[in-house]
């Protein structure tokens, strides 16, 4: 068998200023050269990304850069897995990194196993305390056990993928905005496979005003909406694929998971500032597909006050504006970052 147990796919976009620190990070993560690879997919950079990644394939052979017209993150991370060698595929965002041996810590004892088909691992914002990574095993199952237990995942750089395992259920990337790695590690989850996690704590996540899922022009506002909706309505009918039925805990646990995605993403309408017409057209849409209103779905479960405000924040229009005015006019200027800088 192959010593190449690891693909690590970097989408790289405008993020100079991050991506040597992501790439050095990378190359401290316990592996020998010839068990892992790097595939660099520069989406068309305007600023010295693709200078970098070209310096680091040159110096290093296990680093290879693939370049792209400007496609977005989902099409620079599907490229990556049609050129990954590995037996395991892992995403690292070019503006976050790792801890040292986080990788290796997290892996190394299940990389010669052909049972199993994801490795969990777990992340923290950049600026918390740095720990000692613990390996300790905390699940070992399928990936059904795992959505009653844990739920679904909201990110898909949490996990060693394997290959075969993806190409086999024809998992990839759809083109959204936001929501899209939702959808990707959801649907891999669902699919039933066999997984285990650890407590390993060494990706960090920087977060970046300029990023996809800072940024707030009304534009890229309503083009959010539109995909998480989406995105939502994909991972329904992924879990209809794989035989969940509406009742049955596993589907629930589901439902439960994405609340606060639907969350999120009501809340950016409140940015999105819609006509009357379009927000009935957007809030139809929510409707059909199940994402308004925000339920729980244990009748013996209180429901917080969170949805209950929302759900009424969307229910009119009138009130929509008034609560749109508040967000944005006091919420995302003062309050919000007061929010992320505590995180």
């Amino acid at each position: 068998m192959s010593n190449l147990y690891v693909s690590i796919i970097v989408p790289v976009y405008n993020v100079e200023q991050y991506l040597e620190k992501c790439l050095e990070s990378i190359l401290k993560q316990g592996f020998a050269e010839e068990q892992y690879e790097v595939i660099m997919v520069n989406d068309g950079s305007s600023d010295r990304s693709e200078t970098i990644c070209k310096e680091y394939s040159e110096k290093y052979l296990n680093f290879h850069l693939l370049n792209q017209d400007n496609s977005g993150v989902a099409n620079a991370r599907n490229n990556g897995i049609e050129h990954a060698k590995g037996k395991y595929v892992v995403f690292v965002d070019a503006d976050d990194y790792l801890l040292d041996n986080g990788l290796y810590l997290a892996c190394s004892r299940y990389l010669d196993r052909e049972d199993i088909d994801i490795i969990h691992y777990h992340s923290s914002y950049d600026h918390w305390p740095i720990n000692a990574i613990d390996n300790t095993e905390d699940f070992n199952g399928m990936g059904h056990e795992y959505i009653v237990k844990i739920g679904l995942p909201s990110f898909c750089w949490l996990f060693f993928y394997k290959k075969d395992f993806l190409n086999k259920h024809l998992l990839r990337f759809k083109p959204y905005v936001v929501g899209e790695d939702q959808l990707f590690s959801s649907s891999a989850i669902i699919a039933n496979p066999r997984l285990v996690s650890t407590k390993a704590n060494f990706y960090r996540y920087v977060i970046r005003r300029e990023s996809a899922t800072t940024r707030r022009s009304i534009e890229h506002t309503r083009r959010c909406v539109s995909d998480y909706l989406d995105a939502y309505k994909d991972i329904i009918e992924t879990m209809e694929k794989y035989g969940m039925h509406k009742g049955e805990k596993i589907y629930d646990s589901c439902i439960e998971s994405v609340n606060s995605k639907k969350m999120f993403g009501l809340s950016r309408m409140l940015s999105a500032e819609y006509s009357r017409i379009d927000y009935k057209k957007v809030m139809s849409k929510c409707k059909e597909i199940g994402f308004y209103p925000v339920l729980t779905t244990n009748p013996e479960q209180k429901q917080s006050w969170k949805p209950k405000l929302m759900n009424a924040v969307m229910q009119h229009y009138s009130v929509y504006c008034l609560a749109a005015y508040a967000f944005n006019k006091i919420i995302v200027p003062y309050i919000m970052p007061r929010i992320r800088k505590n995180l």
